[in-house]
Order: C-alpha cells, then sequence, then structure tokens
C-alpha cells in the first residue's frame, strides 16, 4: 500500500510515519511538496493524508482514504470525491477547539473591555478608555455544540454566563449548559433574541451558508455582540455591515470573512464596532505537534483495518 502525504511535516515526523507503515504492514510513505509530485505519485495511493486538491484526487484510482488536516471541510469536499462511495474523509473535529475558544474570547473581551480602544489610544499618548461590559450574568447563545462550543461553553461558565446552545446533533447536555435545543430556524431565532452574545461554533455547509442574515441580525438585542471563528460564510457580510452602521447590534468580532484575504476595498474595513483578525484562531505553538500526533494515531488505526476516527458524511459536510 501507498501512503501519499502532501503537508510541511518535518523529517523525524516522516520517518515516524514511514517506521509505522513498515511496522504494520511493510507499506510505503511517500513524501511530496508539491501538486505536481503529488498527481506524479497518486496513481497507486490508496491513502492520502494533508493537503489535497481534484487533480489528485482524479489521478488516484485506487484512493480509498483521506485525511484532511482542517476541520471545516467546505474547500474540499469536490464532485470528484463526493461521488467516489469507495473514498472516506477524515476531519480533525475537535483538533483546534481549545484555541479557538480562546481566540473568541480574546475577540469578546477585547470589545466588552474596550481593549482594542485603550490600544490606540495607547498610541497616540492618550489617557482614555473604552467599553466596560461585564460579562457575569450575561446569556451566551452557542450555535453548534461540538468540539468548538463545548470550549466556549466551559468558557462562559467560568464568566458565570448563562449557556444556551442549539445543535443539530448532541442531545446531551452539559450540566454547565443551561439549555439545548435541536438546530432549527425558529429555535435560532429563539437564541438569538435572548442572547447577550452569540458565538458561531457551527461547520460552513449549504444549510448554515448565510446563517446569519438581515433577519437574523434584526432580533438579536442593540446591545448583544456577534463572534464568528469558524467560517466566513456564516454571516451575510452586507447584512452585518448594515447592523453595525445602524446600531442594530453593539459590536462584533471576526477571525473569519468569506473571501479570504480580505480585499482593501472591502466595506468590513470600515464598518463602526468590529474587530478584525485574519484567520488565526486555529493557530497555537502546539498545531504541529497536535496534527502529527492525530494523524500517526489515525493512520495505525486505518493500517490495523479500524475506521479511522472523525469520518465525514461527504453529503452533510461535517
Amino acid at each position: 500500500m501507498k501512503i501519499l502525504i502532501q503537508y510541511p511535516f518535518t523529517p523525524e515526523q516522516i520517518d515516524a510515519f514511514s517506521a509505522l507503515a513498515e511496522e504494520l504492514g511493510n507499506h510505503q510513505v511517500v513524501h511530496v511538496e508539491s501538486d505536481e509530485e503529488a498527481i506524479a505519485q497518486a496513481a497507486d495511493a490508496e491513502v492520502l493524508l494533508g493537503w489535497f486538491k481534484p487533480a489528485v484526487c482524479a489521478a488516484a484510482p485506487n484512493l480509498r482514504w483521506i485525511q484532511s488536516f482542517s476541520t471545516g471541510m467546505e474547500k474540499f469536499l469536490f464532485p470528484e470525491i463526493i461521488e467516489r462511495d469507495e473514498v472516506k474523509i477524515s476531519n480533525v473535529a475537535g483538533l483546534y477547539a481549545s484555541q479557538g475558544a480562546e481566540h473568541a474570547w480574546a475577540l469578546l473581551l477585547s470589545l466588552t473591555r474596550g481593549i482594542h480602544t485603550s490600544w490606540d489610544n495607547m498610541k497616540q499618548k492618550k489617557w482614555g478608555g473604552g467599553s466596560n461590559i461585564e460579562l457575569a450574568g450575561m446569556t451566551l447563545g452557542l450555535i453548534g455544540l461540538g468540539g468548538f462550543g463545548l470550549h466556549m461553553a466551559r468558557r462562559a461558565q467560568g464568566y458565570d454566563m448563562t449557556i444556551l446552545a442549539i445543535d443539530p446533533m448532541r442531545t446531551a447536555k452539559p450540566d454547565y449548559v443551561a439549555e439545548l435545543k435541536p438546530f432549527n430556524r425558529a429555535n435560532l431565532h429563539d437564541l438569538l433574541r435572548r442572547a447577550d452574545v452569540v458565538m458561531t461554533a457551527c461547520p460552513l455547509t449549504e444549510e448554515t451558508y448565510h446563517l446569519i442574515g438581515a433577519e437574523e441580525l434584526a432580533r438579536m438585542k442593540p446591545t448583544a455582540y456577534l463572534i464568528n471563528v469558524t467560517r466566513g460564510g456564516i454571516i451575510d457580510e452586507p447584512a452585518l455591515i448594515n447592523a453595525l452602521q445602524n446600531g442594530q447590534i453593539a459590536g462584533a468580532g471576526l477571525d473569519v470573512v468569506e473571501k479570504e484575504p480580505l480585499s482593501p476595498d472591502n466595506p468590513l474595513w470600515e464598518a463602526p464596532n468590529l474587530l478584525l483578525t485574519p484567520h488565526r484562531a486555529g493557530a497555537s505553538q502546539h498545531r504541529p505537534r497536535l496534527v502529527f500526533e492525530y494523524f500517526l494515531q489515525n493512520l495505525e488505526r486505518y493500517l490495523q483495518g479500524e475506521t479511522p476516527i472523525a469520518i465525514v458524511d461527504k453529503r452533510k459536510g461535517y
């Protein structure tokens, strides 16, 4: 069996993959650094770890399993893969949840405590503050209670917030979550109406594309904050800009936008009470090690004839 790796692992990490493959069946590991190399090596590859594009998959008729480095799968579920029932895909669900939740809270706290305003004032040697909003006693509304959502909820518990959540799959409610309801439009609107802070913690799918639009923003409190660190397409950006300009909500923090990188002429740059970061929520000093360990563990499962963890429903998108 050939195992094709297209990801910037270190030589030592590639050696670890090779040692595992040899131990469990004398399999071949090939590490490539470009799409051209991947296509040239793909004909007899059964496993692909890391980055993959349609041309690589099309050149791999024997492909049976792909391990993606991403949690969100919207950029990887192209027809060449969806239509091949024999090809399974795993994502890294939950692997970036801790740092992603930390980033969501960094955005929220910057907005509610005026940290970004104080930073600007400091550069001007100006003694003055911004907002001073206390989170204790407020209500957090979570759209999704998977890996990201659970980590966000645990942090909200530490701030003495009431936690509401909606989720399409989870039915077991943690003790620190006050209310968990199924994901549907009526429950979403109810959550938006009641929450002081709304955080998205769901994947981008056909169902969640522009999930938060003008109608949803109009249902939020004028004192509420919206935080999105998952995927930009979940929020209708023109509707968000309009809501911020008209004071429909108090502010928003985004680590993701629909088209990245954000173009210089995008009106989001000028939107009031908006804090932007450049898609960094999933990054941390531990990420390279975490990805390596996750890939190695899942490859071991596959080579031993077990089902890899985090198999994606290709038609649902998660």
